[in-house]
């Protein structure tokens, strides 16, 4: 079903992952999903998922160019800090004062709002062949800088619940992001080149694509041990090994080449979709049918905001509002970081399950307009898209 509606999204131009949400959504109705699933089925389709997103953030990180993340540093901090700042303050602002939520839930209602989906914005890119564009490299490097920001806001927001005082929590998580580090360097320079090597030595892309789903489940191991999550591990494998194979005396572009297309057929051949499936199935459509009211102005604020962010971003960086118009649409679309936030707020009682279900459907509105938008303005303003610096 993931590759029928897959296929006929292709048909109608829109990413191929809004039909796997849609076959998730599907199955999530409560008549369906109780006479197809199981307890043991949907703990198998999670785990599955979370291989999935593994591979994915890996992938990501294995097309990440460092040299021009630094060219566009400047450009890419900016649309950041607007896209992000905008739908949070909006987010916040309507949901304490409109909905009369408590302060805490109306800054999760914001940072949800506020967060973009690397996952979308990759499948938009790999569908139109634009990874290495300079609007190509901002959505990604811009995306990226925003993972940042929301995974601090969401770090003080668990240590104020998990923790006994705020203080400690937050005074923990620098500890652990700093030894997480100091890791991170000692991997990159002293053991992974020597498992990298190791693998080398057998002279067979199987088995070097054994080696690098080794380093990606390591590293996504530990950055999860220390609270980061798995999917702080698993970009940053992608860009280690891509710096391993690309620096030094001896570059081997055809061993990262070989690599980034292994995974990009697994991932987006069969786990990425389940992963797309599964959140759909945790989405109860039922729910929302006398709060329609939530779900369009939780779509205004989140597509709004990062549009009018991006181009703001996008100005002061001294560029145009065309080109700024192309990185907002291209980087609207949801459906990764929210979800999770999503979640450990329902499951923290911090969020009802009509909230819950509210932010799902937001995230697949969101990306169903957002491709559709990226598509007619690329045409449009083709000149812009086509820029290599």
């Amino acid at each position: 079903m993931t590759f029928i509606f897959g296929e006929l999204c292709k048909l109608i131009k829109v990413p191929r992952v809004l039909g796997h949400l849609f076959v998730g959504l599907i199955f999530g109705i409560p008549f369906i999903k109780d006479r197809l699933f199981n307890l043991e089925i949907l703990t198998i389709i999670d785990s599955l998922a979370e291989i999935g997103i593994i591979f994915l953030f890996f992938f990501v990180g294995l097309n990440i160019n460092l040299r021009e993340f630094k060219l566009n540093f400047k450009e890419s901090f900016l649309i950041s800090l607007f896209n992000f700042l905008l739908p949070l303050t909006a987010g916040f602002l309507i949901s304490r004062f409109f909905f009369g939520f408590e302060v805490l839930t109306s800054l999760i209602v914001g940072i949800t709002l506020s967060a973009t989906s690397q996952i979308f914005a990759v499948n938009l890119l790999e569908e139109l062949k634009i990874f290495k564009t300079k609007v190509g490299n901002l959505i990604i490097t811009s995306g990226a800088t925003n993972d940042v920001f929301e995974l601090i806001l969401v770090s003080v927001i668990l240590a104020v619940l998990n923790a006994e005082t705020a203080y400690i929590g937050l005074s923990k998580k620098l500890i652990n992001i700093l030894i997480f580090i100091i890791i991170l360097f000692l991997l990159r320079f002293i053991i992974f080149p020597h498992i990298i090597r190791f693998f080398e030595s057998n002279k067979s892309t199987t088995s070097l694509f054994s080696g690098a789903i080794i380093i990606a489940l390591v590293t996504s191991l530990l950055s999860d041990l220390f609270g980061l999550g798995i999917l702080v591990g698993a970009l940053f494998s992608g860009l280690i090994i891509r710096q391993i194979l690309l620096t030094g005396k001896h570059p081997k572009p055809w061993e990262e080449h070989s690599i980034a297309n292994s995974i990009h057929l697994v991932s987006y051949g069969f786990l990425v979709p389940i992963f797309f499936v599964s959140a759909g199935i945790k989405t109860d459509l039922s729910v929302l049918i006398a709060n329609l009211n939530l779900v369009a102005v939780f779509l205004a604020v989140s597509l709004f905001g990062t549009l009018g962010g991006s181009i703001l971003g996008v100005l002061l960086s001294k560029g145009n509002f065309k080109e700024g118009a192309l990185v907002g649409f291209g980087i609207s679309s949801r459906g990764d970081l929210e979800i999770v936030i999503s979640t450990l707020a329902l499951e923290a009682g911090l969020f009802t399950q009509i909230m819950h279900s509210s932010i799902i459907v937001m995230a697949f509105l969101t990306t169903l307009i957002s491709p559709f938008m990226f598509r007619y303005l690329s045409k449009k303003y083709k000149y812009y898209l086509n820029a290599k610096h």
